[in-house]
Formats: C-alpha cells, structure tokens, sequence
C-alpha cells in the first residue's frame, strides 16, 4: 500500500443476543486459521445478485424512515454524518435539534464553557467531529437552552474543558478534532485550567493504543497465531473507529511517531480483518433462526460498514491509494454489505426489534448511517 472519529457501537445487538453474540466469537475464533480463502463469499455469485448502486438507496431510503425522526441526540449525530448537515425533520433542521438537546455549559473561573457531555454523545468529541465532517461553518449559530453559541465558540468550549488524563475511551474522534484545529508545528494549546496541551502528545497515545489493540490482529497477520476475537473487539465498532482518526491526523499534516508508516500497517490489518471478521462471525453465529441470523448480520454489518467508510474516506483525500488486490478485497466487501443490506431491509422485522429491543435497534440505524456514507465513498 502506499499512503498519498465503546458503549454505542457493539457487535451483533439484537434482542438480547448481543453478549452471547460477543461471548461466541471468542471460543469459535480460535478454530480459525490464518489462511483465508480469497473471498466469503464468492464475489463473483454475490455481484450478479447484488449492487452497491442498489444498497445505497436502500439505505438511503432506511435512514428516511426509521432514523430521520429519532430523537435520539447518537441516532441524530448519525443521519447528520449520513445525509449531511442541511437534513430536515418535521421542517426543522436536525443540527440546531442535536445541538439544542446535547448541549451544556461547564463554568471555570465564572466563565461558562460549551461543550458536549459524554452521556449523551458516548464519545469525547464526538458531535464535535460529526460537526466537522459535514462541513458545519464555524459562525454557523445554535439558540439552546443554555445559550447561543456558535460552533467556533462550542469547538473551543471543548477545548478549554479538556484533561486528556481524565479520558479513558478511545481518543479517534478528538484526534479528527484537534488534529484539524492545530497545525502540528503550532500543536499546544491552553485549556481554561490552565494545562499546556500538545496535540501531537494525543495523537501519539493514540497511535499507541490502535497499535495494541492491533497486536493479536498483527500477530495472525504473521501467521503466528489464528484470528480470533480479543482486545480489538472491545473497542467501539470492533475497532474500526481506531484508524478513521489516525486517517484525519495524516489528512491535517500529521507526522509525528512514524504516524505514516504505522498507519500504513493498520490500514493493512484493516484490509486482513476485511475478510477475516465476516468468516469468524459465521463460526460463531450458526444456524437458520431468524435472531441468529439477524444478530450475524448486524454485527458484519457495523465492521464492514465501517471498514469500507474508513477506506473510503482515505482515498477520497489521497491519504490512501490501493493496490489491485486491496481494491479487490474492499469490492468483496462491499459485495457482502449489500448482500447483508437487502436482507436487513427485506427479510427482518425492524418493527420488532424496535417495540422489543430499543438499544439494539438504535445500533442498526447507526450502523446503516456508517454503511450509507462507507458505499458513497466508492460510489
């Protein structure tokens, strides 16, 4: 290859199969060995079914009737990334919706702060990044409970609220943030507290962090050990989100602690996982029940759509370029998610799932969001 944003996102939720789903993964996985077969399934049989074209205005059409009218600030956060910042609900803009609900203020030396608490957006920086993703101008202003403020003055509250000692979920999403705000040869800033904070310091812990969570991935990479389930999974996403920062910090100019190079070798990994993760699912997750099969899908469905969403996105800003073969591996990727998309949207009752399982429906209308926006990238 050369190189040119926990708790939300769970695999495999469904109607209270989501721990046994996890539990699976990690007694089958070690069944599997490192040597994968081209493809699961076959491109060739899969393509003559089915179309990227076709999965997206599925998707598309998904997020139209079940996520638009959420209101729900994650599932809002979500169809925003997805449709952009412009979407409408009701006649009125989801932004100023999200933004009215989600934001608080945080006083420090008498001077209020905005900025978003993690309750509501599960991540540090979240809607900040989502904010930044869809292009949101900086002077662009909110009218909310606590009061108006714009997304210039909402960015820099969560800056001057930051403590990176006190962050103990994965950083991907401040990465995007703070790596597009600070130039790295001017990368300190001064919280409202007082701390003297780098940025290349983040991104640094950062890197670390995707690198150990990579470690078993690596490891059956080197044919060392079978792919199995470990620290990966416990990241939100299945550890997808990891790289999508590192991408943002390379596309900002990064360069610091062999970021290049390192970032090279996860998105590799990436690539590896591509086809190992679908198959460890299906040894995990057997069988013609319809919640089985559903809870298999929902879970390839938030790797593969965020995989292909983290790709995409970095050849679309030439942070990336693929080879032939890795080209061919994010097709038959792409070629499984549509596959998956026409079952999720033709054979499963949602409306089930939505009366019984609220949490894990929710999870899927993400999850849909990540692989709307993953497909277009390639489209």
């Amino acid at each position: 290859m050369r190189v040119t944003r926990r708790r939300a996102c769970r695999v495999g939720a469904l109607a209270g199969c989501a721990a046994v789903a996890r539990l699976a993964l990690g007694g089958v996985g070690r069944a599997l060995a490192q040597t994968l077969p081209a493809a699961t399934p076959g491109p060739a049989a899969t393509a003559a079914r089915f179309s990227s074209a076709e999965s997206v205005s599925l998707l598309r059409e998904l997020i139209l009737q079940r996520a638009l009218g959420s209101t729900d600030p994650w599932v809002q956060a979500h169809v925003l990334l997805a449709l952009g910042s412009d979407v409408k609900a009701d006649g009125k803009p989801i932004l100023d919706t999200l933004v009215a609900g989600a934001l608080r203020t945080e006083a420090v030396e008498l001077k209020q702060y905005p900025y978003f608490p993690t309750d509501i957006e599960r991540h540090p920086f979240h809607f900040l990044q989502i904010l930044q993703a869809t292009d949101v101008p900086y002077e662009r202003a909110f009218v909310t409970p606590v009061g108006r403020f714009t997304r210039r003055e909402i960015v820099s509250g969560g800056e001057a609220l930051l403590d990176p000692k006190e962050v103990t979920d994965e950083l991907s999403w401040m990465v995007s943030v703070l790596t597009h705000e600070f130039r790295q040869d001017r990368d300190t800033f001064r919280t409202a507290r007082g701390l003297e904070i780098p940025v290349t310091d983040i991104v640094q812990r950062h890197l670390r962090e995707t690198d150990a969570a990579y470690a078993d991935t690596f490891a059956a990479m080197a044919g060392a050990t079978p792919y199995a389930r470990g620290a990966i999974h416990r990241s939100a996403c299945n550890g997808t989100h990891m790289l999508y920062g590192l991408v943002d910090a390379l596309r900002n100019g990064y360069t610091v602690g062999d970021l290049r190079p390192r970032t090279e070798r996860l998105a590799r990994a990436l690539l590896f996982r591509m086809r190992a993760e679908p198959r460890l699912i299906d040894m995990s997750l057997r069988g013609s029940n319809a919640m089985v099969r559903l809870n298999a899908d929902a879970a390839k469905l938030t790797f593969l759509g965020h995989a292909v969403e983290d790709l995409g996105y970095a050849v679309q800003h030439d942070v990336f370029q693929l080879d032939a073969a890795q080209v061919q591996t994010v097709t038959q990727a792409r070629e499984q998610l549509a596959a998956i998309v026409s079952r999720l949207v033709g054979e499963y009752d949602l409306d089930s799932l939505q009366a019984q399982e609220p949490r894990a429906y929710k999870l899927i209308l993400g999850d849909a969001c990540h692989a709307y926006r993953g497909l277009r990238f390639w489209s």
